[in-house]
């Protein structure tokens, strides 16, 4: 019997990247139909501790001498090889809209146009198939629009706004043109939706503002802002294509469904849709419940990640959620992987 995924990939626009490190994951989520991997700081520190005998010939290999940054990226460049090598006919048999594999950038430079920029070329010299994975910040945002014409292919994360994911769209475009002028193919752009990030962070909010926004409202935040989000892009013809992440449940995904996305899907929630079993129905043009939406309008924070023109490119870097996610990658994922299988000390901490 026909999966909910083979449904998806038969029947509609909607595709999916695998969003784990794990070589034995990314080997059964290319069996269920995904198209790419999604690599970061974090799954790639997950990766080397749930397959140590795996990676551990890898890891010995990288030199001592290199310094922080450059053991971190020497890590990464293991995992994403392997990844984006999973999927070399993918990405060739697809003119390079899918099989590729993600190499994020260091969070700390998300205020570094110019070194973002620098990295990145680097990142993409180790395999044609690899997206640069970078935040969307002002930075990043100025970076893409270089990637674009440069013909390197993007995904814009750390995104968590109408606005910000607006911003990389027309960044792209600009680009795209610019490398079509050039005789250049523009490449692949993908605009990351943390849904379930900006789920965490508004029920956060609502819980410390005491407001009537409840649970239910809370699970709609992130799926309210990538639908609008949908609408604008398809309105105004972005070819920018938007990459739903962050999935907190097997919903996530099915009301979105039909809707030209490329997902990002966690083993865990594959697994939920597999067990589940939902109904196969695109969803994508129905509206969120507008009570619901009237209640989380109340939230400064969500008008702020809802509306367009809710936060201004300087503010993107300093919206709250923004912080919190870069926090996340630098201190549970690049920083473990600049001292990971060596002597070296960071004072990162002292």
């Amino acid at each position: 019997m026909d999966t909910y995924f083979d449904w998806l990939a038969e029947k509609t626009e909607t595709r999916w990247w695998h969003d784990s490190a794990v070589p034995e994951e990314i080997l059964a989520a290319k069996k269920l139909g995904a198209l790419g991997v999604t690599t970061n700081p974090v799954l790639t520190y997950k990766s080397f501790q749930a397959a140590p005998d795996f990676w551990k010939d890898k890891v010995a290999a990288v030199p001592e001498t290199l310094d922080f940054e450059e053991r971190a990226e020497a890590l990464l460049k293991l995992v994403a090889v392997f990844a984006a090598g999973q999927f070399t006919e993918i990405f060739e048999k697809t003119g390079g809209r899918h099989g590729l594999a993600l190499g994020q950038l260091n969070p700390a430079r998300a205020g570094d146009a110019d070194g973002m920029l620098a990295q990145a070329r680097r990142y993409h010299a180790w395999a044609p198939n690899i997206a640069i994975k970078l935040p969307a910040t002002r930075s990043g945002v100025e970076v893409v629009e270089h990637l674009a014409e440069e013909g390197i292919p993007i995904c814009a994360t750390i995104n968590v706004s109408v606005a910000q994911a607006v911003s990389v769209a027309e960044a792209y475009e600009k680009g795209a043109k610019k490398a079509e002028a050039a005789g250049r193919k523009p490449p692949l752009c993908l605009v990351v939706q943390q849904m379930g990030r900006l789920d965490d962070y508004i029920r956060d909010i609502a819980r410390d503002a005491r407001s009537n926004v409840r649970e239910e409202d809370v699970i709609l935040a992130g799926l309210a802002m990538t639908k609008r989000t949908y609408g604008i892009f398809r309105d105004r013809k972005y070819r920018a294509v938007i990459m739903p992440a962050g999935l907190r449940g097997s919903y996530h995904v099915t009301e979105l469904a039909g809707g030209g996305f490329t997902f990002s899907i966690h083993p865990r929630v594959q697994k939920m849709i597999l067990e589940t079993n939902p109904k196969q129905e695109e969803r994508v043009e129905l509206p969120v419940d507008q009570a619901a939406l009237d209640r989380l309008l109340q939230l400064k924070e969500f008008r702020k990640a809802y509306e367009p023109d809710g936060l201004k490119p300087d503010e993107y870097i300093a919206f709250g959620v923004v912080q919190k996610l870069l926090s996340q990658f630098a201190e549970t994922g690049w920083a473990p992987l600049e001292v990971h299988g060596s002597d070296k000390v960071s004072s990162r901490w002292t």
